[in-house]
């Protein structure tokens, strides 16, 4: 199945859809989030990226990274993609946005 992206200008405004494969390799600005997972200590959970991934193979980060499906609201997609990848749910709130274009 194909996974399409929300494509966006400099304000996060949505400008189109896009196949995310092709996005990533056009580096197109689009809609993506970064989950992290903190314990009461304040320690930060890691998890190992799958070595098959097409970019930052086996490499250590935070508890998912993804993107909203066109239509849904990026909160929605975080929780749904923490379960699918770790099988937790738990709340999660933005904590700050950044906009970043890498080839």
């Amino acid at each position: 199945m194909l996974q399409e992206v929300i494509l966006v200008n400099e304000n996060d405004e949505q400008i189109g859809v896009m196949e995310k494969i092709a996005a990533h390799q056009k580096a197109l600005l689009h809609r993506a989030f970064s989950v992290f997972i903190f314990n009461n200590e304040g320690l930060m959970l890691l998890q190992k990226r799958a070595a098959a991934k097409y970019h930052s193979p086996s490499l250590w980060t935070n508890a998912c990274c993804s993107h909203p499906m066109p239509g849904e609201l990026t909160a929605n997609a975080a929780i749904r993609r923490l379960y699918e990848e770790l099988g937790f749910i738990t709340p999660v709130k933005k904590a700050f946005h950044f906009t970043y274009q890498a080839p």
